[in-house]
């Protein structure tokens, strides 16, 4: 039987100038600004009638040398910044009833704003999007490549779909592990769950990546609770759709297998932006089925004050994913 998750188009090119030959114009780009090539050579390819770089207040970029129009905005309530920051942005660039076509590059996102990013998309309306994301050559020092500083909490990603409950006796807790080991110890010490499931990307970005992302999972071995028998759960690094469909599945037989006794299935992308994308459409795909089975889904990320803005280096490939977000209402159709 073949997978709802795998009705999604996903294309992959070998270069810019490939993906660029295949694509369409667009009314609006959105990209996260960084100093990276893989961010800056996408951002002035790509044809579009208004693009906008968005500066995250983690990233401390300086933009007096930006020429392009940006967005920035004064964070008034940590405790909901990315909703605050999306709701402002969106306000300010997005009619929904324009029906535009609009494309995300979000090689450059900070994950909580790319997840509430898709809840605003799917929560207004628009009914289909084009994402992209850009696959590096290589990270700067390898495993050792630091990607964020300074953890200020670890909690909950706004949704406008959230439910809570009280703890069950067979909670389930899936983490997208990627090089961060502080990050996965964090957030695992904040989210009660009787069974941890680590996701990890593979195949990976890049064969060397796979070794990498394996030696930092070493790292939080005891946190995460892995024996030496244990299985992962395994999807590719860089298809948000296939991530989506192995979360499902395991889901389902993991609920199948302690009927009654779960009340929340927790998650944290805590990899490649692809994966984060998959998390975030699980849950926005499969939310409210659960929710009318008593079963809260929810979405967790450690926050912290500061992200690199440059952690990668060389263009390997670039990936296209077109998010239709009626797409299940019509098969059921």
């Amino acid at each position: 039987m073949i997978s709802k998750y795998h009705l999604f188009p996903c294309e992959s090119y070998r270069n810019l100038d490939e993906f660029y030959t295949n694509s369409e114009k667009y009314d609006l780009f959105i990209s996260a600004y960084t100093k990276e090539d893989i961010v800056i050579k996408t951002f002035n390819k790509i044809d579009a009638n208004k693009k906008i770089y968005l500066i995250f207040p983690e990233y401390n970029i300086d933009t007096n040398h930006i020429n392009d129009d940006i967005f920035e905005y004064n964070i008034i309530d940590d405790n909901i910044k990315e909703a605050e920051y999306i709701n402002a942005m969106c306000e300010k660039y997005i009619n929904t009833e324009n029906n535009d076509k609009i494309c995300v590059d979000t090689t450059g996102f900070n994950k909580p704003y790319l997840v509430f990013l898709l809840f605003w998309f799917k929560e207004n309306g628009i009914e289909n999007i084009d994402l992209i994301y850009t696959e590096p050559q290589r990270y700067l020092k390898s495993d050792k490549t630091k990607f964020s500083d300074n953890i200020i909490e670890s909690r909950n990603i706004v949704s406008p779909y959230e439910s809570y409950s009280s703890a069950g006796e067979n909670d389930l807790f899936i983490i997208n592990v990627g090089y961060d080991s502080k990050l996965v110890n964090k957030v695992i010490h904040n989210v009660t769950a009787s069974k941890i499931k680590p996701l990890i990307g593979f195949p990976s970005l890049q064969a060397i990546m796979y070794q990498e992302n394996i030696l930092n999972l070493i790292k939080s071995k005891t946190e995460l609770g892995i024996k030496e028998n244990d299985e992962l759960l395994y999807a590719p690094a860089n298809n948000p759709f296939i991530t989506a469909h192995v979360i499902s599945e395991y889901v389902k037989k993991y609920i199948s297998l302690y009927k009654g006794t779960v009340n929340n299935i927790h998650l944290a992308p805590l990899a490649t932006k692809a994966q984060t994308i998959g998390m975030a459409l699980f849950y926005i795909f499969e939310n409210e089925s659960y929710d009318n089975k008593d079963i809260n889904l929810h979405i967790h990320y450690p926050f912290t004050d500061s992200y690199s803005a440059s952690s990668s280096e060389g263009y390997f490939r670039i990936n296209k994913y077109t998010i239709e977000f009626d797409l299940f209402d019509k098969i059921q159709e």
